[in-house]
């Protein structure tokens, strides 16, 4: 009877510790302030919801009020580290959505188009280059990390065939575009550092050894392989599959910017939307946050007007996601002015832009998972 009691005790004492630790839980993280952003995610975190009668009848209220729980859990950050160390002492080779490959190199998935999205996309682009037939289109998709360097993927990791998905665009859009083989000049290069380990951006280099081979398709007849020299502006980045995964938080890596070796390289860089500008291609407030990528062009945004000190005559519309921010500088001392557009902060139309800017060339330059998913190409290119 004695040992029933004390048992019943015990049970009873830990109920009412574990009760009184979800209370205090509770209470911490009421009382913690919410922020607004993680630098260690490089995120925006989720806000309190609004409770309104409508929210809690469709049960948006309790979907919203479980993510902004679990963006503002208080402590986050170490029971985070703490799930990616037991999920990687458990082997595991991939931590949300990102593959853990060999020597440390982080990798994101090969996205697969949904089939309407991918033909809208391709027939806009296809449309746009017979509506403007004066006017030269060259397509450059940029190969994802995991196609080029599918040796550092984990052990039995397998991903989608990028490269049939560039095949079957170029078929597509045929004599319409000029197509920049961005696969092959990248697999000859394979054994330098053309990715980021903790990013799912390309480097500088990358894009400068495409540059050199695509120069022709932008009427630049000379060799310029000494035409740049490059420069290392931070060698502590850390980059977003690192804060998306939570996985080699403490590798630090170099950024290098390429400028002309001879010349005058000065611009006016306007930011059209904001009615800002600036002399120089490079935002080097950047590099004093977690998004060190944003030195170049100073980061995402919708319309960006570079006026140069070209003697050309050309004036180059360039159509893009991050992917081009570090190729552009090596387009600036071939056109009198360059005009780029990023579809996903833009509202307006690319005729608006041709007519209003007067182009005479045009680049189209996207990484290969986002061209294939970004359902705001299509719109830009036919206004619809």
């Amino acid at each position: 009877m004695n040992n029933r009691k004390k048992r019943g005790y015990i049970e009873s004492l830990i109920g009412k510790i574990f009760i009184l630790s979800l209370f205090l839980i509770l209470i911490i993280n009421m009382l913690v302030p919410s922020k607004e952003t993680s630098e260690e995610e490089n995120r925006v975190l989720e806000q309190r919801p609004d409770l309104t009668m409508g929210s809690v009848m469709n049960g948006g209220f309790m979907e919203q009020w479980e993510s902004y729980m679990s963006d503002q859990f208080a402590g986050r950050n170490l029971w985070r580290s703490v799930k990616v160390a037991l999920s990687r002492f458990g082997g595991s080779k991939m931590e949300n959505g990102v593959f853990i490959g060999k020597d440390g190199q982080l990798l994101e998935d090969i996205s697969v188009p949904e089939d309407e999205q991918f033909s809208e996309n391709v027939g806009a682009v296809k449309s746009f280059a017979e509506t403007y037939e004066d006017v030269p289109v060259t397509v450059m998709l940029v190969p994802d990390a995991a196609c080029i360097l599918n040796d550092s993927l984990p052990a039995f990791a397998t991903v989608e065939d990028q490269r049939q998905m560039f095949s079957m665009v170029e078929r597509q859009l045929g004599d319409s575009v000029s197509w920049i083989d961005t696969v092959s000049i990248l697999n000859k290069q394979k054994s330098k550092k053309l990715y980021y380990k903790t990013d799912h951006h390309w480097t500088t280099q990358a894009a400068f050894y495409v540059f050199q081979e695509a120069a022709p398709a932008f009427g630049i007849e000379e060799d310029v392989s000494d035409d740049f020299v490059s420069y290392t502006v931070t060698d502590s980045f850390n980059g977003v599959l690192a804060s998306k995964s939570g996985v080699n938080l403490d590798e630090k890596e170099k950024i290098d910017i390429y400028v002309p070796a001879t010349g005058d390289d000065d611009v006016i860089v306007t930011y059209v939307d904001e009615a800002k500008k600036r002399t120089s291609l490079y935002d080097s407030s950047k590099l004093e946050t977690r998004d060190k990528y944003g030195v170049f062009l100073g980061g995402n945004t919708s319309v960006i007007d570079i006026k140069t000190v070209s003697t050309s005559k050309d004036r180059l519309l360039i159509v893009k996601d991050s992917f081009a921010d570090c190729f552009i500088p090596f387009l600036t001392p071939y056109f009198r002015e360059i005009v780029v557009v990023d579809p996903r902060y833009y509202s307006g139309t690319l005729a608006e832009i041709m007519n209003t800017y007067r182009i005479t060339d045009t680049l189209i330059l996207y990484s290969g998972n986002t061209f294939f998913t970004d359902n705001n190409i299509s719109g830009v290119f036919t206004g619809e």
